[in-house]
């Protein structure tokens, strides 16, 4: 028995069984389209790639079997049942394309072979719905990055698979979303997430966040199973991406909330994720004034941020201004230059906080903070910045207290610098 045919009939033995987990391997183009994905491929493991290289071989055996029949659906069509052949199909025509290098080609099959997926996805089958949703967002990428397709310019091609990812993985959702059955264990919902997490990723990439609240309104509502019913995976992206959004939304607390849950949940051999969710978990948790090890963003490859959490520790300016501006081009490239920026009214909390223990009295000059701004900052700074600067830390709370006829600042007889965090 050649390659292919047993590939049909482990196929078709996984659809017999309602094995889900086996048949979402085996219809699985994850594998080749990371090989195809250059920077992806070279930061994986040696054993990652390894995985990898051992699953090639099996496809190219397949597929040099592929090329050779006269008719791929009729020789499917003996072998598996009648409602997964087009799928099926589709998906080997997929994989031919991508070994030819004709990536505008593979993805047109895989999108047909999701589109007939779909029509016949039932709840047992949801690790292969997620497993196609992730291989669609991949081929797109890698579609888009190759430039194979000379009919679209650049700026169309971006725009083309990007936005038929979205509403092919939409039309998935809606799949999950359209069951009625009132058993939640039973229903379809439960393959929900995963598809959530690949459309958050477009969303993200497209900066297009308002369509995630939609998801997120759905996936959370009472109609939906409970979240800590889905796998822990799933659950771990989803918690990123909602983190991710409270980030962008100001809403801090739960953003270290969902982003400390996705860190803490994922796999310790997981060191790109865990450090992706650490570029956003440190600046959360420094807002709060909770200091990473240096040895943990040092393991992660994070020294960027060493620095910034000194000076904040100790209230140096100058320290953390030289380090925004040795960093910008990252801090920006990751999107979190703004909210790193905001961090620097904790900087002058604890500036000023040491001018405060120094003076050890209850009502302080102007001029001793102007003359510690001007030693640590600026030497032009003026009263008139320096005392803007108190106000500001009076009225997010970071300082108990009031400016009185802008000679002296009178701090409160009882704990003026309130315990971070607030």
């Amino acid at each position: 028995m050649n390659d292919l045919a047993q590939h049909l009939n482990k196929i078709n033995d996984c659809i017999n069984n309602c094995n889900g987990f086996a048949l979402a391997t085996e219809f699985s183009t994850t594998e080749i389209i990371t090989s195809r994905l250059y920077k992806t491929y070279n930061t994986l493991s040696a054993a990652k790639k390894q995985q990898i290289q051992i699953k090639l071989n099996r496809l190219q055996k397949i597929d040099s079997i592929v090329k050779r029949q006269h008719d791929i659906d009729v020789f499917v069509s003996n072998k598996l049942p009648q409602h997964y052949n087009e799928a099926a199909s589709n998906r080997l025509r997929c994989i031919s394309a991508i070994f030819e290098s004709q990536y505008s080609e593979a993805f047109k099959h895989l999108t047909e072979a999701i589109n007939s997926f779909v029509k016949v996805f039932e709840l047992w089958s949801s690790n292969v719905l997620w497993k196609l949703s992730l291989d669609l967002r991949l081929l797109a990428e890698l579609a888009t990055e190759m430039n194979d397709d000379n009919n679209l310019n650049n700026s169309n091609k971006i725009d083309y698979y990007e936005e038929a990812s979205r509403t092919l993985l939409s039309k998935c959702f809606q799949a999950t979303n359209a069951d009625r059955t009132a058993n939640m264990a039973e229903s379809k919902k439960n393959a929900a997430l995963g598809v959530v997490n690949q459309l958050f990723h477009i969303y993200f990439k497209i900066n297009n966040l308002k369509l995630c609240k939609n998801l997120i309104n759905a996936v959370e509502s009472p109609g939906f199973p409970s979240l800590d019913t889905y796998p822990l995976s799933q659950l771990i992206t989803y918690r990123f991406f909602n983190g991710r959004l409270s980030v962008f939304n100001g809403a801090y607390k739960k953003a270290q909330q969902d982003l400390l849950f996705a860190f803490s949940k994922c796999p310790q051999t997981s060191f790109k994720n865990k450090r992706l969710i650490l570029l956003f978990l440190v600046p959360m948790q420094l807002e709060q004034c909770k200091f990473p090890k240096k040895s943990l963003l040092e393991k992660y490859k994070l020294n960027q941020f060493i620095d910034i959490v000194q000076a904040i520790k100790t209230g140096n300016i100058k320290q953390f201004n030289d380090c925004l501006s040795t960093h910008q081009n990252f801090f920006i490239s990751k999107g979190i230059y703004l909210i790193l920026e905001k961090l620097k009214i904790i900087c002058y909390r604890n500036l000023f906080k040491k001018v405060y223990l120094i003076h050890s009295g209850q009502r302080i000059p102007i001029n001793n903070f102007l003359s510690a701004l001007k030693w640590m900052e600026n030497d032009s700074i003026d009263i008139d910045e320096t005392e803007c600067i108190l106000s500001n830390l009076i009225y997010n709370g970071y300082l108990k207290g009031y400016i009185s006829h802008k000679v002296a600042l009178v701090v409160s007889p009882t704990n003026p610098f309130p315990k971070l965090p607030l």
